[in-house]
């Protein structure tokens, strides 16, 4: 990290005074004091100082995983090659600013993909935004399969848990919709898209029409209720996030449906085009 290398330098010059006060005159000793309050406050401010540099030099992402976005993310394909490469390094800053706690995997380790999948999708919501975190749920975890939580005692794919600030996840199922855009529902995208909400209560949303909300939303995707319910494993999910997803995954059909939901929608997320789906999910 940046900052353990704009620190190295203090701490060889408090290792040298303390050298010569040690060994050669104890008058060396009072240098040693600026280079440890210095190295010692490069270290408190650590994060910060890692973050402003990494802000101005995103770390790149490797040839494999900007392939998987080319291949597999709608959002990215609609963007110039100058916005790709923003997105690339919105990409990197997400995952170095995301608390990721892989639960259940060997070795404590969450492949790579995975944070890259959850990451595009966060950073799709986010792209037109100055703040493209999401500062509220910093900590991500995320099973290799299905899990039960305190929330909910039985297998899930995902869920919000707003008390604690964090988003769990099933790798298994965020990835096969990352891979299969258009057939599977992504949760990433669902859970993401409730945490927008939340950041943005006071965006003009659009209100959904309680009484066939749910027919609109499936005729615009071919995704029924129970499909839903099924992919994330939670009753009643909530339909403005199932709304957002649709937006970005079926845009024409949502569009065609759901017209002046998609107008509003493409006004908070500053988004003009997204590609044309080849057909709804069934």
């Amino acid at each position: 990290m940046f900052a353990n290398l704009l620190a190295l330098p203090f701490l060889l010059g408090t290792l040298s005074f303390l050298y010569l006060a040690w060994n050669v005159d104890s008058s060396y000793a009072p240098w040693m004091v600026p280079f440890l309050i210095v190295g010692a406050l490069i270290v408190i401010l650590s994060p910060q100082i890692n973050w402003w540099w990494y802000r101005r030099n995103p770390p790149r992402l490797s040839p494999g995983l900007t392939n998987l976005l080319s291949s597999f993310c709608g959002f990215y394909q609609t963007l110039s090659p100058a916005d790709q490469k923003k997105f690339e390094s919105r990409i990197g800053l997400f995952r170095m600013g995301t608390n990721w706690t892989p639960i259940g995997w060997q070795e404590d380790f969450l492949p790579p993909d995975v944070e890259l999948a959850l990451a595009a999708q966060a950073v799709s919501l986010t792209f037109h935004r100055e703040q493209f975190l999401f500062p509220a749920f910093e900590k991500v975890i995320v099973y290799p399969r299905l899990f039960p939580s305190p929330e909910y005692p039985y297998p899930h794919a995902s869920e919000l848990y707003a008390p604690d600030g964090c988003l769990i996840f099933s790798a298994e199922n965020v990835m096969h919709a990352f891979f299969n855009p258009g057939k599977y529902y992504q949760v990433g995208l669902h859970e993401y898209a409730s945490a927008f909400v939340m950041a943005y209560p006071r965006e003009p949303w659009p209100e959904l029409d309680a009484t066939n909300v749910w027919q609109q939303l499936e005729l615009a995707s071919g995704m029924s209720k129970s499909h839903l319910e099924t992919a994330i494993g939670l009753p009643d999910p909530n339909p403005l996030a199932v709304a957002i997803h649709h937006f970005f995954v079926f845009p024409d059909y949502f569009k065609k449906v759901l017209t002046v939901e998609h107008t509003a929608l493409a006004k908070i997320f500053s988004v003009s085009s997204l590609p044309l789906t080849t057909g709804a999910a069934t």
